[in-house]
């Protein structure tokens, strides 16, 4: 029994500390990371911007505003689909031109994100047929607010190199220790999985929205959905990286769109429910997909992207390695014997403490990190939990919808 306990704690301790290489590398990478020069434009392709909006807030009406403001004269139409929403909502958004459409989803067996945008797809279907064929779409979530020059910063020869453009998500509050750690998670999936992997080589993660992409892939993405997985943007990655064909992607950091963060831990936990069940869910049944992609198509995208889904949560891996190098001390003290594992635990906790402060740095957030650090632990547990309540079969196929306060 005892050995058993010692292979199992050794290979926690292997899983752990090749993930704290993997954040240090990748946080690294991420910092020297330059998207190419653009220069401000007020040329576009024929674009369609997508607003599925379940049961909106008061927000709502100021992302439609900034909407406006951002795509001015340009050739961008907006198709909002409003779900379960108050009628003042239509009005809003007729009022700035948009087309405008309602339905409810929610009856429907199965994820409801997921009906509403084959829906979306099959509108872009009917209007291909009328003659509009936007060459990019983009997804905006129902609280985000887009930069007015979000656009002037994609160069016009950008758009016949790439076939996705993902933008930055910011923080519009970080005055909670959940909106500040959600805050910081954003600026870490920055680094690691959009800068690091351009910097890299041509991949990133796709944050679901505020990405411009070609809209035959996203069309054929979206139609390809998994209709168990409890989430949508990362299997809507493993499909693009899946496709028949080798798709170039790039992150535009100046590219900014802003965004309500979880306030409450009431919030906090849906939502990281939806996102571990997403990420694990594929990590073990897009698995075989990935690694053939990367095995007969030679896509190393697909094996980093396996890489990615399978990592433990941070604020875990954050938690868990000091307490790891703590209770290694005291077994140091009691049998005075040195375990073999004590120096990989302490290398892996400086790696996570160093790439942390890195990222804190680079956000300008050091200052509220002293402020948050005692919630970490609390923030950390409840992780635990959602992660375990994740991989339960009840969360397979359904949305979990976060609630705004804004």
């Amino acid at each position: 029994m005892i050995t058993l306990v010692n292979f199992l704690y050794t290979i926690l301790v292997i899983y752990l500390s090749a993930y704290s290489i993997f954040w240090i590398v990748s946080t690294v990478l991420g910092l020297f990371y330059r998207p190419p020069f653009t220069v401000a434009n007020s040329e576009n392709p024929e674009l369609l911007l997508l607003l599925p909006a379940y049961k909106p807030s008061p927000i709502f009406t100021e992302v439609l505003a900034r909407v406006t403001k951002a795509i001015g004269e340009r050739n961008i139409k907006v198709l909002v689909l409003l779900q379960e929403a108050d009628p003042k909502y239509r009005v809003e958004a007729e009022s700035h031109g948009f087309m405008v459409e309602e339905k409810v989803f929610s009856m429907l067996p199965g994820n409801s994100y997921h009906h509403a945008l084959k829906y979306l797809t099959a509108r872009i279907t009917d209007y291909n047929k009328a003659g509009f064929l936007p060459e990019f779409v983009m997804l905006l979530d129902k609280d985000n607010l887009i930069d007015e020059d979000f656009f002037s910063n994609i160069s016009e020869d950008l758009y016949n190199r790439y076939d996705v453009f993902q933008g930055r998500r910011l923080a519009l509050n970080t005055d909670q220790s959940t909106s500040f750690f959600d805050a910081v998670s954003e600026g870490l999936n920055d680094l690691m999985f959009r800068a690091a992997g351009c910097k890299a080589g041509d991949t990133l993660e796709i944050s679901g929205s505020s990405a411009l992409i070609r809209t035959s892939l996203f069309c054929k993405a979206i139609n390809q959905l998994n209709p168990k997985a409890p989430g949508f943007d990362k299997n809507f990655m493993v499909n693009i990286l899946t496709s028949e064909k080798s798709n170039s992607m790039i992150f535009l950091p100046d590219c900014k769109v802003r965004e309500e963060k979880t306030n409450s831990i009431e919030a906090h936990n849906p939502q990281r429910l939806r996102w571990f069940g997403e990420q694990y869910f594929n990590a073990v049944f897009s698995a075989p997909v990935l690694f053939n992609s990367w095995l007969h198509k030679g896509r190393w995208s697909a094996l980093w992207y396996l890489v990615v889904l399978c990592r433990p949560p941070r604020s875990v891996q954050l938690l868990l390695l000091p307490l790891l190098v703590l209770g290694e001390l005291i077994m140091l003290l009691f049998t005075s014997s040195l375990s073999y594992t004590l120096p990989l635990i302490v290398i892996s906790t400086v790696f996570v403490l160093l790439s942390s402060w890195l990222t804190l740095r680079h956000l300008g957030l050091q200052s509220k990190a002293f402020q948050f650090a005692l919630r970490l632990p609390t923030l950390a547990v409840h992780n635990i939990i959602n992660a375990l309540k994740s991989v339960k079969a009840e969360n397979r196929g359904k949305f979990i919808h976060t609630e705004h306060k804004l």
